[in-house]
């Protein structure tokens, strides 16, 4: 859901950047899980005192974080919530983790690889599949999430079916 960017002021306040399409959900929320980068353990449920604005990110005040070094400690921590805790997308979005790991096929059926990454650029989202052998001599299939290519999303099933475009997979 978001990312500790820095320590703010002398209160022990955090700023955080939010990767999540709902930021306003912070301010509803009676505390926050840490967790230090690459791992799924946390390192603490901390209650939340305070959410506020600030430019392009929030102001988090922590319970028992009451100083500059403490609050410093948690620089680089994410912040996480489990899988029933996630807001409802609407029929059609993922999240990205519902992506990742999904294998890729043509409509025909045939298996290209899998998806090991989305990459978020400002037109629409591209999906980075690890080809299989043999598939193509690149190796990355960049897919671009247009209707033309991307067809059908069934995270249930673990597929991704897609039309390729001409020489994407040259």
């Amino acid at each position: 859901m978001g990312e500790v960017v820095a320590s703010w002021g002398n209160r022990g306040e955090v700023k955080i950047i939010a990767h999540t399409e709902f930021p306003e959900r912070f301010q509803q929320m009676e505390a926050v899980r840490l967790f230090p980068r690459d791992s799924d353990e946390p390192v603490g449920s901390f209650p939340l005192e305070s959410c506020r604005g600030h430019k392009d990110g929030l102001l988090l005040k922590l319970k028992d974080v009451d100083s500059i070094d403490q609050a410093e400690k948690l620089r680089g921590m994410l912040i996480k919530v489990s899988v029933d805790e996630l807001m409802p997308l609407p029929p059609g979005r993922y999240y990205i983790f519902q992506i990742i790991g999904l294998e890729c096929r043509t409509e025909s059926g045939t298996p290209l690889g899998v998806v090991t990454d989305v990459l978020q650029t400002g037109a629409n989202d591209v999906y980075v599949v690890k080809p299989y052998k043999g598939v193509t001599r690149q190796k990355e299939i960049l897919i671009p999430v247009i209707p033309q290519v991307v067809k059908d999303i069934r995270p249930e099933e673990g597929v991704l079916v897609i039309e390729p475009m001409d020489g994407m997979l040259e």
